[in-house]
């Protein structure tokens, strides 16, 4: 076993959970992100509310509406919506 591997082994040891990947995130170049996709489901952002306090929101929505995992976003600037 090579210095990489046992470091591997060792941190997966360490922290069981670590492979778990709860939420994946897609984001659409573009342009600031107005809305967020989850399943069948979109969300708008509000015309007040920051990019980064929105991005947060739509993360905890999506792992708050499925016990799925991984669950997916995908964001999306204006640009793509016209």
């Amino acid at each position: 076993m090579n210095p990489l591997e046992r470091r591997t082994a060792k941190l997966e040891a360490s922290r069981p959970d670590a492979n778990q990947i709860e939420i994946i995130v897609h984001r659409v170049i573009g342009g600031e992100v107005v809305r967020a996709v989850i399943g069948d489901r979109a969300i708008e952002r509000r015309t007040d509310e920051a990019e980064g306090t929105f991005i947060e929101r739509s993360k905890l929505e999506a792992l708050a509406g499925t016990d799925r995992r991984p669950c997916r976003v995908t964001l999306l600037p204006e640009k793509v919506l016209q």
